[in-house]
């Protein structure tokens, strides 16, 4: 069974809301994350969908937004995010920094303070 979301123990970990659009790569970057930390991560396959967890969620710390968003949907990504979240902060690997596993590791690690 394809993992969804992966939820922390820790109610003050920190959130990620992923931005996919495929079940299987989204196992497998939940996966990865999740190794990374104390750590609670939503996947999500579709903008619409995305933009609906982080309004239902009472803090949200990071967006990664995946590699298959157009630049648009990017521009509106990160708007929603500014002027809905402006503490939250965004990943967007291929765009940022390579689409690789290594580097968005580091990014995220970075990015939320995780130091493992």
């Amino acid at each position: 069974m394809l993992v969804s979301e992966y939820i922390s123990n820790d109610i003050a970990a920190p959130v990620v809301v992923l931005f996919g659009g495929n079940p299987l790569r989204r196992d497998e970057v939940i996966g990865h994350l999740k190794q990374l930390g104390d750590i609670t991560i939503y996947g999500t396959l579709s903008e619409e969908e995305g933009l609906a967890k982080i309004q239902s969620l009472p803090k949200v710390d990071l967006v990664l937004i995946g590699g298959r968003y157009s630049a648009e949907q990017r521009r509106r990504i990160r708007k929603f995010v500014a002027e809905n979240r402006p503490i939250t902060k965004i990943s967007e690997p291929g765009v940022e920094f390579p689409y690789e596993t290594e580097a968005i590791n580091r990014d995220i690690r970075l990015k939320l303070y995780l130091n493992k």
